[in-house]
């Protein structure tokens, strides 16, 4: 899971991490109270990629006080014997992998190709005397006259305004939500929501599966710090009130 997120000059450090935990758990007296101590060495590779606690919590069952309580143990432990690493699952929020970005950039080639090529393969006799027509990615063989839309392979003749592909896949590396791209693009949060199903599909399907998972963490960590601030503005804004109030009586 973490040579999707974390740099990959850190993959040997956490290769040797999570090498030496069991040693470290059974030796640490933080990890005492933290029965069975076999389950802090699964959740350890999730702290790598610095996932949420609701997240952790729900792929082990426990309840999200167990998890955080797990998953500090494990960063204490990560801050103690390899603080390069440790410094390095802080920064995730702020810097994307190289792998990653490489794939990235792969992806957004390949899909910018597909996208404005003007010369196709007949799906049907495979000759390459096709020309394109219409405004949608649509082609006529001039062999056997039959029309035919490449982006049906990919399953993306379904979705429409194609100019927003791109920078849709970018709101994907940032983690936003369905409302940013309605806000940015202008897309309704519906067709949001199914595009980010379809281009992670695609991105698996055409061999990006570090880019896929690394927009899955990026989405979980964004809807997880906005829940945080909802919660926070949820338990300010009752006290703010409270004191107008108290002051509406003077």
């Amino acid at each position: 899971m973490y040579h999707a997120i974390l740099p990959s000059e850190q993959h040997p450090a956490a290769e040797r991490f999570l090498k030496q935990l069991p040693e470290l758990v059974a030796a640490s007296p933080l990890c005492r109270r933290l029965k069975p101590l076999s389950l802090l060495i699964d959740i350890a590779p999730f702290t790598l990629t610095a996932q949420p606690h609701s997240f952790i919590a729900a792929q082990f069952d426990l309840s999200p006080r167990a998890a955080r309580r797990r998953d500090n143990v494990i960063r204490q432990l990560l801050a103690q014997h390899q603080p390069e690493l440790y410094q390095a699952v802080l920064d995730l929020a702020q810097t994307v992998p190289d792998e990653v970005s490489q794939q990235a950039q792969a992806f957004k080639s390949w899909l910018t190709e597909l996208l404005t090529t003007s010369v196709m393969v007949c799906d049907y006799c495979g000759s390459l005397s096709t020309v394109r027509i219409g405004h949608r990615l649509n082609f006529r063989c001039r062999g056997c006259r039959r029309t035919f839309n490449p982006l049906k392979k990919y399953q993306l003749h379904q979705l429409s305004h194609c100019e927003l592909w791109l920078p849709f896949v970018d709101l994907l590396l940032q983690g936003e939500t369905c409302k940013t791209a309605n806000r940015q693009l202008g897309i309704n949060t519906n067709t949001a929501a199914k595009w980010q199903s379809y281009f992670l599909w695609i991105m698996e399907q055409q061999g990006f599966s570090l880019l896929a998972n690394y927009c899955r963490v990026k989405r979980r960590q964004r809807c997880r710090q906005i829940w945080l601030d909802v919660k926070a503005g949820a338990t300010f804004l009752p006290a703010v009130a409270s004191r107008f109030r108290h002051k509406s009586h003077f």
